[in-house]
């Protein structure tokens, strides 16, 4: 491997352009103005190069191999053998999103891989930076006119040529000296490498712009091309005094550019606040998200004893609504690691799912299904396709494979889709008009007081002409209905007539409004004398029915449940019911 360097730059250049990965690591011009501090080393074959960047006491890691597609597991397995060669971890860094992708595809569970979060590259539309046209763009414009009303007649803008070198560099030590002490250390490697492509200005494929005002230079950038359609930003400097330059700056620029570039990159936020405020607030049109990966076996299993706190602790991490109590209860009654999977590296947990029995009725008869519950990725490992990973491996296996659908329930419904389910079990969430429902005379009671045989009862009365419902028992409303209601602080009410039970109402009640969390009753009329025991609040009243149930108030579709569908099996589309969450 040799260093990169302003003579020998050019050998990596065409395989940077044959990958053609848009993010801004993979520029020539990038690795060679931070080689102060981050070292570049390459080594190019007939079709590929390899390059790794070092710090000071860091250890080297791999970036992307530079080649054309059909040549990138040639170029990965001799990068397998070089890292052993060099005692180079077998590491690959600030990889995009396509390159993650494809990674995972070639080398099934071959690889352990993390989002960078802070690392992903801010890449804006040319057009709208240049013009300041449209409504996203309307505080940028009026900082833009201000600049031109202040100092008109008074500024110039100018292509960066060599005579401005010597004013660059003056205006960057009056910059340096605004700065704290603290950041003295990262300002000054980027000074040298702004020096050393000054070094060699026309030599490199490098340009820019800088903006004078009183004949003193006080904003200046240097650019390159990444892409055929997009401009790298690499440095961008103006004096804050002047309100609007640095908007006046990139315009003017951008307004040199030829017609084919379409895109501009600003590299990352380095993880800093301020700067990702200022990169977001100017509408970036996407980002290139960034991972990093080595290669570490990963590995799908059953749970097991072992395993235990570690899905307790991810457990009660990512799902905020679950409080230390609902979990333990939880792991007490329900956790089985027979139905617990887990995709795990080196005894880390990565990622986590449980597939729970179930029974619901669908025609009249008991069907077995099984429930998707606590899906969980470490958050270091989020947005690496790891759930969707475990999730196609774990349904492929018995007795899942067999089952005519998979339940899911969960906080984003749209990762799912990928994996083959769809939003089926629909339900509506009325805003009561109580208006409507005040009656002359109240009907029947609400109470407390109740017995489980008559929960099991109501339930039964209710959904006897719907489909797909959960099939409850006695135990289930000892075990978990009621206990779970205990927990998160809701309230049971069963509506007698006549001394009869015909109906209930799980209420969790708020500071503002009550929401019903289910309700079940034996013929309309009760429902409707029900709900004129909740008119009588005087707070905002919410409650959630089937689909064909009709309330006067404002109501609104929410779903409830996803639902994979194999073998050909469907679900009934009309009078579907459901209403779990564990």
């Amino acid at each position: 491997m040799k260093k990169l360097t302003i003579e020998n730059w050019k050998e990596l250049q065409p395989y940077i352009a044959l990958a053609d990965y848009h993010e801004y690591n993979s520029n020539a011009m990038t690795l060679l103005m931070w080689s102060n501090r981050y070292e570049a080393y390459f080594e190019t074959y007939e079709h590929f190069a390899l390059v790794y960047t070092k710090m000071p006491h860091h250890e080297p890691v791999w970036l992307m191999p530079y080649c054309a597609l059909p040549y990138r597991k040639e170029a990965l397995e001799m990068l397998a053998k070089r890292s052993e060669q060099l005692h180079i971890a077998f590491e690959v860094h600030s990889m995009t999103k396509e390159f993650k992708d494809w990674l995972i595809k070639e080398y099934p569970q071959a690889f352990l891989i993390w989002d960078c979060y802070n690392a992903r590259d801010y890449v804006y539309d040319r057009m709208q930076q240049q013009t300041l046209s449209g409504k996203k763009m309307q505080k940028r414009r009026n900082h833009f006119h201000a600049f031109e009303k202040l100092y008109e007649g008074r500024y110039y803008y100018k292509p960066l040529t060599r005579e401005d070198i010597p004013h660059v560099m003056a205006f960057l030590k009056r910059w340096k000296e605004t700065k704290k002490e603290e950041e003295y250390e990262t300002i000054d490697a980027e000074i040298i490498g702004i020096e050393l492509l000054f070094q060699y200005w026309e030599q490199l494929p490098v340009e820019g712009g800088c903006i004078y005002i009183d004949n003193q230079l006080e904003a200046f950038s240097i650019t390159s091309r990444l892409a055929e359609d997009m401009v790298q930003i690499h440095v961008e400097k103006a004096n804050r005094a002047y309100r609007g330059l640095y908007i006046a700056i990139l315009k003017c620029y951008l307004e040199t550019l030829p017609d084919t570039i379409r895109y501009l990159n600003r590299e990352d936020d380095m993880g800093l606040p301020e700067l990702r405020k200022a990169k977001s607030d100017m509408q970036p049109i996407y980002k290139i998200q960034k991972f990093g990966s080595c290669h570490q076996a990963l590995k799908i299993h059953q749970a097991d004893v072992h395993w235990k706190d570690a899905v307790m602790q991810l457990w009660e991490t990512s799902f905020a609504d679950e409080t230390k109590a609902s979990s333990q209860y939880y792991f007490t009654h329900f956790y089985h690691e027979e139905d617990t999977w887990l995709l795990t590296s080196q005894q880390e947990l990565i990622s986590m799912l449980q597939l729970r029995p179930m029974d619901i009725s669908l025609h009249g008869k008991k069907e077995r299904v099984y429930f998707v519950v606590g899906v969980a990725t470490q958050k270091a490992y989020e947005g690496c396709g790891y759930m969707k990973q475990l999730l196609h491996s774990v349904l492929q296996k018995e007795p899942y494979a067999s089952a005519n659908f998979i339940l899911l329930q969960a906080y984003e419904w749209e990762i799912y889709k990928s994996s083959g389910f769809l939003e089926t079990y629909m339900c509506k969430r009325w805003k009561l008009d109580k208006q409507a429902y005040l009656q002359d005379e109240e009907k029947g009671k609400l109470t407390t007081q109740f017995t489980i045989s008559a929960l099991v009862d109501i339930y039964q009365t209710y959904t006897k002409d719907k489909e797909g419902y959960r099939i409850r028992d006695k135990d289930y409303f000892i075990q978990q209905f009621l206990p779970y209601a205990d927990l998160w602080h809701q309230t049971l009410y069963v509506y007698e007539e006549d001394q009869q039970p015909c109906g209930y109402l799980l209420i969790e009640e708020h500071e503002q409004d009550v929401e019903v969390i289910e309700c079940a009753y034996t013929t309309p009329k009760v429902f409707t004398n029900m709900l004129s025991h909740l008119a009588q609040t005087t707070k905002k009243v919410y409650l959630r029915t089937s689909v064909e149930e009709e309330v006067i108030g404002k109501g609104k579709l929410m779903t409830v449940m996803m639902v994979k569908q194999l073998h050909n099996s469907s679900l009934p589309l009309e009078h579907l019911y459901i209403n779990e969450t564990i």
